[in-house]
């Protein structure tokens, strides 16, 4: 849930209301073949169950990308998870 326009949040900044389900999509070179692999070993570190599943893939087939969908208990969780599923070798973006 986000509030908006509540005198307690800076403009252009809502407030994310925690526990709370959030997406993460995962862009990834194409060409290593275990980021899949070490996503789903993150999110189990976590104690998540839910695991990475298929997106796209860029037209020249080097990049893939992988989403996957969490329920955050807080701030906290969500910026450790998000810096261990950013620093997996052969991701390019977390978004």
């Amino acid at each position: 849930m986000i509030k908006l326009n509540m005198p307690d949040v800076t403009p252009g900044k809502p407030e994310i209301i925690f526990p709370t389900s959030w997406s993460y999509r995962a862009v990834v070179d194409a060409a290593n073949g275990s980021v899949l692999e070490n996503l789903n070993r993150i999110l189990e570190k976590y104690g998540y169950q839910e695991r990475f599943a298929a997106g796209n893939a860029s037209s020249g087939q080097r990049y893939k990308s992988f989403h996957v969908t969490v329920q955050l208990p807080s701030r906290a969780v969500m910026n450790e998870l998000g810096k261990a599923l950013g620093e997996v070798e052969g991701v390019k973006f977390l978004l």
